[in-house]
């Protein structure tokens, strides 16, 4: 069978590619390593963020299911700079882990003309207007399109102190791919990405520790009825602590040179924090329930490479966490990524066109970026299959333009993150108007069912109705539509001026 899309990858990039792509083409095929993994968050339980948020706005109006799965998991929410203007108003859910996986899982085998199969692809071969993929076993596969998420698995290698081998996660296969993608003559360099300890909560003392308690917020897509408040809290670093970390620094895995490619900017390890701000005792330890049942919190801003018995002492020093134990420890990854600049705005490759790439393969870093790119490839693989035109999406109207444009045209130095600061057009790019501007858009290209379309259009119109019959509106709608109003009027001479251009 020679397939129109085969998908390489089961990541976040990989779901959305499979959705968007079998909702415009049939014969599609995606390919995992292991199908229990599908949709596992493989770092922090949490989902949105400044820009991130607006990214999930953007794919659930394009058909995506990030935020619908992230509504169905959330366990704590919180509204993002809420003090400033409503351009940078974003939202940070908490997710339960095993919630989001089961639910991604139960989306992904429900959907029609998609074929979901667990294999590891070892050879991609180019054969005419068809790309060949060899497993393990030396089975092969005829494909059309080809869509590679893979992540952070490809020739990737796990770090711990001075222990280094080969893992794409902790206890899972990297992917051997690097050789292929040399073979057609793709750029390939290296980045490294980490993640911190989880620790045993029933042996927290959190007495000592400040609670964050959940927003009672909007939602990213549907309204489920769970309980989404559950407790986060906060601790700090000290002075013991950071001392401690000095001391030891040289048994990291990036001090002993064993990782020389570089990390997330802002996601640094604990020791590249204290390295780079030797004064500063004081950094923030975000403690990050991983679900309604679960005894594990997520240390978020612990990121480490340091060895096994280091990590039991280091965290036996933060304020509350004396008594506590690792139920997982922090490790470091490096892994391999393709240079972006050698990809066209839809996200397949300039001289090979039916070879699509998405996701941390291209450079960025995080759940919703790869998401972003996901759907993108996703939308323009199977539009290529039926021979339309593809779509490049563009940096006025959506920040996953603003993503695309900044990592094909400016390149990757660092794993790449966005930001409302990354976008000129921030004030019209807002979380509140992405039906507006992307809605005929989506359509237009087949990413939206009509069912979907009709529902979002009547939306629209009740609310257009109820901004032209301002003084009939019954009372428990007059503060959304003030709002809407208000919004506009502060926004209008902006967007007249730099987006319209009159």
């Amino acid at each position: 069978m020679i397939y129109n899309i085969i998908i390489i990858g089961a990541g976040h990039a990989g779901i959305e590619a499979a959705f968007s792509s079998s909702k415009i083409c049939n014969k599609i095929k995606i390919i995992t390593s292991n199908i229990d993994t599908i949709g596992k968050l493989s770092c922090n339980p949490s989902i949105g963020g400044v820009g991130k948020s607006h990214l999930i706005k953007e794919i659930e109006i394009l058909g995506g299911i990030i935020g619908e799965v992230s509504d169905y998991s959330r366990i704590h929410s919180k509204i993002l700079n809420f003090k400033k203007g409503e351009s940078v108003h974003s939202l940070r859910y908490q997710v339960d882990r095993i919630l989001y996986k089961n639910y991604t899982i139960k989306l992904l085998f429900l959907k029609k003309n998609l074929i979901i199969e667990q294999n590891i692809i070892e050879k991609i071969i180019i054969f005419k207007k068809y790309i060949i993929l060899i497993n393990k076993f030396k089975k092969i596969f005829f494909s059309k399109n080809i869509i590679i998420c893979t992540g952070t698995f490809i020739n990737s290698k796990i770090c711990i102190g001075k222990n280094i081998f080969k893992g794409g996660r902790y206890n899972e296969k990297t992917c051997f791919l690097t050789k292929s993608l040399k073979n057609i003559y793709l750029y390939i360099s290296k980045l490294k990405t980490g993640t911190p300890p989880r620790i045993d909560s029933n042996y927290v003392d959190f007495k000592k520790i400040k609670i964050q308690y959940s927003d009672y917020t909007y939602t990213f897509s549907k309204v489920f009825s769970k309980n989404n408040n559950i407790k986060c809290f906060i601790s700090y670093t000290n002075y013991n602590l950071i001392n401690y970390i000095k001391k030891n620094i040289k048994k990291s895995s990036i001090f002993l040179n064993k990782i020389i490619s570089i990390g997330p900017r802002y996601c640094p390890s604990i020791e590249d924090k204290i390295y780079k701000f030797p004064n500063n005792i004081k950094h923030q330890i975000f403690l990050e329930p991983e679900g309604y049942y679960s005894r594990e919190l997520y240390l978020n801003g612990l990121s480490t490479s340091l060895s096994f018995d280091i990590q039991e002492k280091l965290i036996c020093k933060i304020l509350g966490l004396k008594k506590t134990f690792i139920i997982r420890f922090g490790y470091n990854i490096e892994y391999d990524y393709i240079d972006p600049r050698c990809l066209n705005l839809s996200l397949n490759i300039k001289f090979l066109s039916n070879i699509f790439l998405a996701g941390q393969i291209n450079g960025t870093t995080g759940y919703e970026e790869a998401a972003a790119q996901g759907v993108v490839a996703g939308i323009n693989a199977s539009r290529k299959v039926l021979k339309l035109l593809l779509w490049k999406p563009k940096k006025w109207n959506s920040y996953i333009g603003v993503l695309i444009n900044d990592i094909i045209l400016n390149g990757i130095q660092e794993p790449y993150r966005i930001f409302t600061s990354n976008s000129k057009y921030k004030l019209y790019l807002r979380m509140d108007n992405v039906i507006f501007r992307l809605l005929n858009l989506s359509y237009n290209i087949g990413a939206l069912t009509k069912v979907k379309f009709l529902y979002y259009n009547n939306l629209i119109f009740n609310i257009y109705n109820s901004l032209i019959n301002f003084k009939k509106i019954k009372s428990f709608e007059f503060f959304f539509i003030l709002k809407i109003i208000i919004i506009m009027l502060k926004y209008y001479g902006y967007i007249k001026k730099y987006i319209f251009k009159f």
